[in-house]
């Protein structure tokens, strides 16, 4: 039985399949070999000189029908990422975002079975509600049970204590920046602080950046403050350049320095209602915790997702 010739494809088909850039790129050549090149070749040459006069002249046709070849091959391109991109979408979120409307009230109440997500969510709030106590004086335990927006939240605080001027940047894009003091009457910060609520050591590279953030400030002094503990390079770094790096052992022993009135006032505002849960970076609510899929750890997401997709890890122990 003879074979079945396949069929060539047409030079056009061939690159409207291949990615668009590469049309982009023959139109932009063919355009300078039919308007300098060629020319340049023929100039000298009696009967080339008209032929290559008439292709010069229809250069422009050949070049836009193979930009408009990279143009469609460009449309095909963002069309099958935005349909691979749908296609990809979890079936656990999916669930979540084509769940019906509530119902009219008056109106029957339809049941649904609640998503993985939700069952996770409210067997942890279940179980913080039961067994968590709130701390009645401060500890390290306690500073790295805080979440990372309250961890910032109680070292502003813990300036305002201190009677020193202080102000938090708003949520997103930072800067660098979490906290500027004002410790004098020019109106202007004299120190910027930097915060983190990290379960491990801090190295050198946010030090770094701190004082770049520093530098394009024009501010000599800064302050990270972290519940953790830093690395001896990032020390060393950190004493040439004024910074105070401050961990977590020191932070809780400056708090014990407040008097007992303050360190009261402080403890309460950090515990208030739901210390733990972090914070949505970009929406300033409370995130949920979602279980991950094919083996992956659990994480921390935006309840406001797909429209923030926002996500922070779930660590292990608070002093892990």
């Amino acid at each position: 039985m003879a074979r079945r010739r396949k069929t060539k494809e047409s030079p056009t088909t061939a690159l409207f399949k291949a990615p668009w850039w590469i049309s982009i790129l023959f139109a932009v050549l063919v355009l300078i070999f039919f308007k300098a090149v060629l020319p340049s070749m023929a100039a000298s040459n009696l009967i080339l000189k008209p032929i290559a006069a008439a292709l010069s002249g229809m250069a422009w046709l050949f070049s836009g029908v193979l930009f408009f070849v990279g143009l469609l091959s460009f449309a095909r391109e963002k069309f099958s990422t935005a349909k691979s991109a749908n296609q990809r979408v979890t079936p656990k979120y999916r669930a979540i975002a084509e769940q019906p409307k509530q119902s009219e009230p008056g109106s029957p109440k339809i049941e649904r079975p609640k998503p993985d997500e939700d069952r996770i969510w409210n067997e942890w709030k279940a179980v913080s509600a039961t067994t968590s106590v709130k701390p009645t004086e401060w500890s390290i335990g306690l500073l790295r049970d805080l979440e990372w927006k309250r961890f910032e939240d109680v070292c502003q605080k813990f300036y305002a204590l201190k009677g020193i001027k202080s102000e938090t940047t708003q949520l997103g894009a930072d800067g660098g920046i979490d906290i500027r003091l004002y410790q004098d009457d020019s109106g202007k910060p004299t120190s910027i602080v930097q915060c983190k609520a990290w379960g491990r050591y801090v190295g050198v590279k946010p030090i770094r950046e701190l004082l770049g953030v520093m530098a394009h400030e024009k501010i000599e002094k800064a302050f990270f403050m972290a519940s953790s503990h830093f690395t001896d390079e990032a020390k060393a770094f950190a004493k040439t350049n004024r910074i105070t790096l401050i961990g977590g052992e020191m932070l809780v022993a400056m708090i014990k320095r407040l008097p007992d009135t303050q360190q009261q006032e402080l403890l309460a505002f950090a515990t208030e209602g739901n210390f733990t849960t972090p914070t949505c970076p970009s929406c300033g609510i409370k995130m949920r915790c979602v279980s991950g899929s094919k083996g992956k750890s659990a994480f921390w997401g935006c309840q406001n997702y797909p429209r923030c997709k926002q996500k922070i890890g779930v660590r292990a122990t608070a002093a892990s």
